[in-house]
């Protein structure tokens, strides 16, 4: 039965959809948690312990991730828009569990399989987990727009972006000690759980998922066809996504040079890693929990673009601190406008999209973003070690070497978005939503 309610009385946690879609996100977060830690630390520390190339075989791992995103992404998508969304959202972890739970097999069969069978079995399995969240991840937007009403979504993305940044810190230093302690089997057997757990709290939840008859009369590529001159003639859409790509690209630098930052520019062991990473963490909480309040005054639009300049302001300044406490308390407030931003744009970009095309338009928001990364982690390095190695400028007053002014980049890069696509997005925005009206939904029970 399905029961519509009042848009002013609806509340989130009076959501039937969402009273389970969100200890199914939490507890799959999780156990992804733990995992990400531990297979690094696995591979590392076990299956490729003391070779030479052990670095490139933990790089293995991010490609191994990143590959389904460019491969299966658009045929996800596509899929998505043609098929039962509650279906593919509970198969779809159920394969993850399955892939995830076969790595079990692998400390079991000890010496009996070669250093090369066991890298390739964790890669693959690994790429089939995240060609699998490809279909998830895109069902799961159409759940969001299809059960959340327009004006709780912001509270929506903000409860679940807190609750995961909570364990981002949580998770990691319970990791480690789990994989040394209790062995592989444990951490496997936790994340592989998680998926089942997922699985099983998302299949009790009845909802309208089935797609839009316009979508099933057309033939896959026609779909696809359909689904790309759409968004590309989205200027909403191309401006979130040129922004988000552009903005990965300074993250991705950040995050591959960030304990030589420590290091090298703050000259503090990088072990202290770990308080500026919670300092972040505790930002983003922050960012995340305010957002909602900040949309009903200033609107999404606004906390993007504002969200984009204002972090890219407080990364420069990150970059020129040299001690340990400023660093901490500037990372944390270049955090609390990119929270808000995080949390903010999600409803921006499906007020934009049509819900038949939901999964071919995520698509997009993903597919470039991961290139960007791609592109950074290996340029990033690159340059550093190589053309910015031997950099040490004095100007303006302070000291430029080889990491800061990648931070620097780093924070331009995020201004200049800012203000490349407020215009479009301001324009575009206005003349979709000139009310500030949003849509009617339902709680399905």
């Amino acid at each position: 039965m399905t029961v519509h309610e009042p848009l002013g009385r609806t509340r989130l946690w009076s959501i039937t959809a969402w009273r389970y879609a969100f200890p199914a996100a939490l507890v799959s977060r999780l156990g992804d948690v733990v995992f990400d830690i531990t297979v690094v630390l696995w591979i590392s520390t076990e299956v490729a312990r003391g070779q030479s190339w052990a670095p490139a075989a933990v790089g293995g791992v991010l490609i191994a991730a990143a590959v389904p995103v460019l491969v299966v992404g658009p045929i996800a998508g596509v899929y998505v828009d043609r098929h039962d969304r509650h279906q593919i959202l509970v198969l779809s972890n159920l394969v993850q569990a399955v892939a995830i739970g076969s790595l079990l097999i692998i400390p079991a069969l000890g010496d009996t399989l070669s250093t090369g069978a066991k890298l390739t079995w964790i890669y693959t399995a690994i790429a089939l987990t995240n060609a699998a969240g490809q279909f998830f991840t895109q069902a799961r937007m159409v759940m969001i727009v299809r059960t959340i009403p327009d004006e709780l979504r912001t509270t929506a993305f903000s409860v679940q972006g807190s609750a995961n940044n909570l364990l981002n810190i949580i998770g990691p230093p319970l990791a480690a000690p789990l994989l040394f302690t209790a062995g592989i089997d444990w951490a496997l057997a936790i994340n592989a759980s998680s998926f089942l757990a997922s699985s099983a709290l998302l299949r009790v939840v009845r909802w309208d998922s089935a797609p839009a008859p316009s979508t099933l009369e057309q033939s896959f590529w026609a779909s696809l066809i359909e689904g790309v001159r759409a968004i590309a003639s989205n200027r909403v859409i191309l401006a979130i996504t040129i922004a988000v790509t552009i903005a990965t690209l300074g993250a991705g630098a950040v995050n591959v040079l960030e304990v030589f930052f420590v290091t090298d520019v703050l000259h503090r062991p990088a072990s202290l890693l770990g308080l500026i990473s919670m300092a972040f963490a505790a930002g983003s909480i922050t960012g995340m929990s305010t957002a909602p309040w900040l949309e009903r005054r200033i609107g999404a639009a606004r906390i993007f673009v504002w969200g984009l300049a204002l972090s890219g302001l407080a990364m420069i300044l990150y970059s020129r601190t040299t001690a340990l406490v400023p660093a901490m308390l500037l990372f944390f407030l270049l955090a609390v406008p990119l929270g808000a931003l995080n949390t903010a744009f999600m409803p921006l970009f499906m007020r934009s999209v049509p819900e038949e095309m939901l999964g071919r338009a995520t698509v997009v928001l993903q597919i470039f973003p991961t290139v960007a990364s791609l592109i950074a982690m290996g340029a990033t390095g690159w340059l550093a070690s190589t053309a910015l190695r031997d950099l040490d400028v004095h100007a303006l007053g302070t000291r430029f070497g080889p990491i800061d002014t990648v931070f620097t980049a780093a924070g331009l890069l995020f201004v200049v978005t800012a203000l490349l696509v407020w215009g479009p997005i301001r324009r575009s925005t206005a003349a979709s939503f000139p009310t500030g009206g949003t849509m009617r939904s339902s709680d399905p029970a």
